[in-house]
């Protein structure tokens, strides 16, 4: 049993940096500061975690097979979002926003500054909002595997097989966390090319995007 467990936190780690939810964290993360990135990262790896573990756990304890056209049409919708994600990244450019704060005025911070506010900005709750609604959108292309992977043993127990699911949303929501880490300290290792470096993510996310709906069309 605790095998069981500790290969579905595994196998949520490995999930979680495939090429679709790299390029999705990456599009997201490189824009702002670190803690932006942190919070992107997590907010999708929690959707992401929320939306296999109920459907998940669902559909094994009620004993429904999602059927593969299911996936693979999520599959599609999961590739024209990480479409439209590299074209926001390359067409979007970061601007400046202005900030209140208690007497001093509005002021504005240059685009990738990690600045430390107590609220959030209009970005910053878009970028969350974002990131969890793609994080939810690629947990549904993802239901049907996850319930390959969960052994029968975990299936015949119900907390058991509740322990695991979210197991492996843990591991996924890890492996996010780092895969923004990555891609913010990147960006800011490389700060006079971060045009570049989001060029790069925008096109590759374009490109993986056109592959996965094209890979899953029904054809």
């Amino acid at each position: 049993m605790l095998l069981a467990l500790g290969s579905l936190f595994g196998q949520g780690l490995i999930h979680g940096v495939g090429p679709d939810h790299c390029l999705a964290i990456g599009a997201l993360a490189t824009r702002g500061g670190m803690r932006r990135a942190l919070a992107v990262a997590l907010r999708f790896g929690l959707a992401h975690t929320a939306v296999l573990a109920v459907c998940a756990a669902a559909a094994s304890v009620a004993g429904v097979m999602i059927p593969a056209r299911w996936e693979s049409a999520m599959e599609v919708v999961g590739g024209v979002s990480l479409m439209a994600l590299g074209a926001w990244t390359l067409f979007v450019p970061p601007s400046s926003e202005p900030h209140a704060h208690d007497g001093l005025g509005e002021h504005s911070h240059a685009p990738g500054e990690d600045v430390d506010h107590t609220h959030p900005t209009r970005r910053e709750r878009r970028a969350g909002a974002l990131s969890a609604m793609v994080g939810a959108v690629f947990g549904l292309s993802g239901v049907r595997g996850m319930l390959m992977v969960i052994p029968l043993a975990l299936r015949q127990h119900g907390l058991a097989l509740l322990t695991g699911v979210l197991l492996f949303g843990a591991g996924v929501v890890l492996s996010m966390a780092l895969v923004g880490f990555a891609a913010q300290r990147a960006a800011g290792r490389a700060r006079v090319a971060e045009r570049t470096l989001q060029g790069v993510v925008g096109l590759a996310s374009m490109a993986c995007g056109a592959w996965w709906v094209v890979d899953h069309l029904p054809g």
